[in-house]
């Protein structure tokens, strides 16, 4: 599956937003957005996102709130998660919903369990989290 880089235009204070897109809106009319845990867009959530589009048959993307940290250990990844700046995390998970829904993607949004992910309708985008069973 096709797995990209991308930017993507954002309200947020701090700029673009930026994460990694997998698949293609143009193709896979249904979309995702997808919010890492407090560790960060490590590769394994970008694998698991990957899984997640191959599984649902949806275009996703992986919104990086924290703008290209990544935790190194729990300490690091307290302090992010605690000075991230939450309204402008916010307006970029809206912003990718909506470069999502230019590109192609005619469905932004539901409240389906992919395993051990949920997905929840906020502020008129996609949010998804997952826990740890």
């Amino acid at each position: 599956m096709e797995m990209k880089r991308i930017a993507f235009k954002s309200e947020n204070s701090a700029g673009d937003g930026v994460g990694v897109l997998i698949g293609n809106p143009s193709v896979c009319s249904r979309g995702l957005v997808l919010v890492h845990e407090w560790w960060g867009m490590t590769q394994q959530i970008q694998e698991v996102a990957a899984q997640i589009a191959g599984d649902g048959q949806l275009t996703v993307l992986v919104c990086d709130v924290y703008r290209g940290k990544i935790a190194i250990d729990h300490e690091h990844a307290g302090h992010y998660m605690h000075d991230l700046d939450w309204y402008g995390a916010l307006k970029d998970i809206s912003a990718a919903a909506k470069y999502l829904l230019s590109e192609g993607c005619i469905k932004v949004n539901g409240k389906k369990r992919f395993r051990h992910f949920y997905v929840v309708d906020l502020l008129h985008s996609t949010w998804a989290y997952y826990y740890f069973t």
